[in-house]
């Protein structure tokens, strides 16, 4: 049928006004192509669009013939050959052609022609994104004006395009103003690692948990002490830290320093100033999160001190405590790795091997015969993991009788919201469907129609898009009658609000479900936690979730070539609070005990099962 109707448009081709034949194969309709989680976005007309279609083919199978045709290069195929994609599919595109195009929701048909002007300018682009990010390797040090530029640029970047900036109370204006006056009245030349430490802890006050800032020139292989760390691991329990080495018997871990398992401060340096002040990436965490993500940084001792722009000794004096009386160790920095590492990590670690490799057999399992457990390592795509998708309905099918369901998303890093869609089907009654899950608000900015495009891959759709029906926006409005934002929103400079509505099946679950999570839930995994946090038939338990949902966004400062990654999207969840910097409240809190981080014992779902039982 598609071999037809392409031979029909063939025809129409010579018939047609705009019908002339093409003569050139490096032609194209597009003045540039770039790229947001594998999306094309066209610069067409000057302006950017969402790609929908190319005459009678759609997006997604042009893309697929890339991938399969072209391997690694079939971005660079599609965006400067796009005459030998087509005819690669059995098409001779003429010289003018429909293209479907999206902006601001709006899906329009526009006819585009193929110019050899348009594919130099569509190479020229791909070589100006490439020097940026490879190319232009820089030095150790620039001038002081090229770094007093650069962080002109990065004010910019907050003030156009961050989200989370214009929410903050931080004063990003007044930090990066000093630091210009600072690095102007130095007499060398600034160096590039010791500038990226500091503007990302100018970025870390603002609470945007996607963030990063990162020297990519940097290798951290070569450097003196970077590479140092304690000789034993940190781990967090009862809401402390404390030293841990692993008994080569047993391979459980023990305290370090015997009856003084906790460390109260390391050369001086407070505990609570090294969580708290030196690994200022997490400083605006959730408080389990950032004690657990503080202890990950402190047994990385030398690079904790590098990002700090401070020197670190080959040896430290650590003040250990039993609780009431403190012995204070010298201690030697080592380079080998001492750091702790919980067996439910490790697990979880294994598992998403697994998953990937097609193996799902780990996955479920019933307990006490009469409890479903059902475990998600990742938020997969599910075209990333053939058959996982089947397999989660399948199982949801054969736990219909159980008394009730655990989902365990525990140590997952996030991803994509597909598993979260699967879910809801089943877990969403018909009394309360459709559900509105999650509220966000996106950065206005006339290059940003990717990050517009993005939402539609979250689920995310605005109160008219054609994706929500009627029943769906009668439910936002009940929702927006008591929904109250945490923050006031500047309209003028986000767009929004989107929507996730979520909405029930035909199968439904019927009985109680427990979603499992920890403080290393993360992302989309944070969101799966938030969605379905609520309804009446859902508890969440264990720790509060490390949130973020941000959208992150990639851009380059011009002398010094340091990557920042901004968040363009406002996330918030049911109860008006945003997931970065909150993350997800359990409903029944249960910690991480002694048995758990030690030995390994995996406490909370033991004690999960007791209360369900």
């Amino acid at each position: 049928m598609k071999t037809y109707f392409i031979l029909i448009i063939l025809g129409f081709c010579s018939v047609l006004s705009f019908g002339q034949k093409l003569a050139l194969k490096k032609t194209s309709p597009f003045t540039a192509v770039r790229w947001d989680n594998e999306e094309p976005m066209v610069e067409f007309d000057n302006e950017w669009y969402c790609l929908e279609k190319i005459d009678v083919f759609k997006k997604e199978e042009l893309l697929a013939f890339c991938k399969k045709q072209y391997g690694s290069k079939w971005q660079k195929r599609f965006s400067e050959d796009l005459v030998e994609v087509l005819q690669g599919l059995g098409y001779q595109p003429c010289l003018k052609v429909n293209l479907q195009l999206i902006k601001n929701d709006v899906s329009k048909t526009y006819i585009g022609t193929f110019t050899a002007e348009n594919r130099n300018n569509s190479v020229l682009y791909n070589k100006s994104i490439v020097e940026t990010k490879t190319s232009l390797r820089p030095p150790e040090n620039i001038s002081k004006a090229d770094a007093v530029n650069d962080l002109l640029q990065f004010k910019d970047i907050l003030k156009s395009i961050s989200s989370y900036s214009q929410l903050s109370n931080y004063n990003y204006e007044l930090a990066i103003k000093n630091l210009v006056d600072s690095i102007s009245r130095q007499e060398t030349k600034v160096n590039i690692d010791n500038l990226t430490h500091l503007i990302a802890e100018i970025l870390s006050e603002i609470g945007d948990r996607h963030s990063s800032v990162k020297n990519e020139a940097f290798n951290q292989k070569k450097h003196k002490t970077y590479n140092l760390t304690l000789p034993f691991g940190v781990a967090s329990l009862n809401g402390r830290l404390v030293g841990l080495t692993k008994d080569e018997k047993s391979r459980n871990y023990k305290h370090y320093f015997g009856s003084y398992p906790y460390i109260k401060s390391i050369d001086g340096i407070a505990l609570e100033t090294l969580i708290g002040a030196y690994n200022y990436r997490d400083k605006q965490a959730p408080n389990q999160a950032k004690l657990t993500r503080g202890a990950h940084a402190i047994e990385r001792y030398g690079a904790l001190l590098f990002e700090n722009n401070l020197s670190c000794p080959d040896t430290i004096q650590v003040v250990f405590s039993s609780g009431s009386i403190e012995k204070t160790q010298t201690i030697g920095l080592s380079r080998a790795d001492f750091g702790y590492v919980s067996k439910l990590s490790q697990d979880n670690a294994l598992e998403r091997q697994l998953v990937f490799a097609g193996d799902f057999s780990g996955l479920s399992k019933i307990i006490n015969h009469r409890i479903g457990y059902l475990k998600i390592p990742e938020m997969y795509s599910y075209d990333d993991v053939k058959g996982l998708e089947n397999f989660i309905k399948n199982t949801l099918t054969k736990f219909s009788d159980t008394k009730a369901l655990i989902i365990d998303i525990r140590n997952n890093p996030g991803g994509s919201r597909e598993i979260l869609q699967t879910f809801a089907g089943y877990v969403v009654q018909s009394k309360v469907s459709p559900w509105i899950a999650n509220v966000t608000y996106l950065r206005r900015d006339n290059s940003m129609i990717q990050d517009e495009n993005s939402m539609t891959d979250r689920y995310l759709y605005p109160y008219n898009s054609e994706q929500l029906s009627n029943k769906d926006r009668k439910a936002i409005d009940l929702f927006n009658n008591s929904f109250k934002l945490q923050h006031t929103i500047d309209t003028s400079k986000f767009q929004g609000p989107f929507y996730m509505v979520l909405n029930n099946s035909k199968e439904i679950y019927r009985h109680p479900v427990y979603i499992l999570v920890n403080e290393e839930s993360f992302s989309a995994a944070s969101v799966f936690a938030s969605a379905f946090k609520g309804l009446p038939n859902v508890k969440i338990v264990g720790e509060t979730t490390d949130g973020s949902s941000g959208n992150a966004r990639t851009l380059y400062l011009k002398n010094s070539n340091i990557k920042v990654s901004i968040s363009t999207m406002l996330s918030f969840q049911r109860n008006g609070r945003t997931l970065d910097g909150n993350g997800t409240e359990p409903d029944i809190v249960i910690h991480a005990d002694k048995k758990q981080v030690l030995n390994g014992i995996d406490s909370q779902l033991n004690t999960l099962i007791k209360i369900i039982n």
